[in-house]
């Protein structure tokens, strides 16, 4: 192939590349995975994460470690006394509340005692780190 030849090639295959990355849309190539669907709590099974959440969640921990295999975790008006939000965390048989700032602990059958604290409430939801 003469030098021209291979000139007018590498042209085309760079004009080509080029055209390529142009037609892909940034939304698409940008766009996060947890922004495809509901958060996943799979980094918790351990019993250490920090999430922040709107609407009431559950999560699967390991039940080998701690005796129970399920936390549910909300944020509830909670009356008498408190007169205010805070959040609930619960297990079978286990059902703790907390306001903002305070630390709690969840322990059955002589397992790993699984330890929380709150981090924040608002009026949007609330922040809880789960140390195991």
């Amino acid at each position: 192939m003469p030098v021209e030849g291979k000139t007018m090639l590498r042209m085309t295959i760079t004009a080509l590349t080029l055209a390529c990355a142009v037609v892909v849309p940034p939304a698409v190539a940008a766009a996060p995975a947890a922004a495809t669907g509901k958060p996943t709590y799979r980094g918790c099974y351990d019993g250490k994460c920090k999430f922040t959440f709107s609407d009431p969640v559950s999560f699967r921990i390991s039940k080998k470690r701690y005796g129970f295999s399920r936390v549910y975790v909300s944020k509830e008006y909670v009356g008498g006394i408190f007169n205010q939000d805070m959040v609930v965390v619960r297990a079978p048989g286990i059902n703790t509340s907390l306001g903002e700032g305070a630390r709690g602990s969840m322990r059955t059958n002589g397992k790993n005692t699984l330890s929380f604290r709150v981090l924040a409430i608002t009026s949007q939801g609330a922040t809880i780190r789960f140390t195991g």
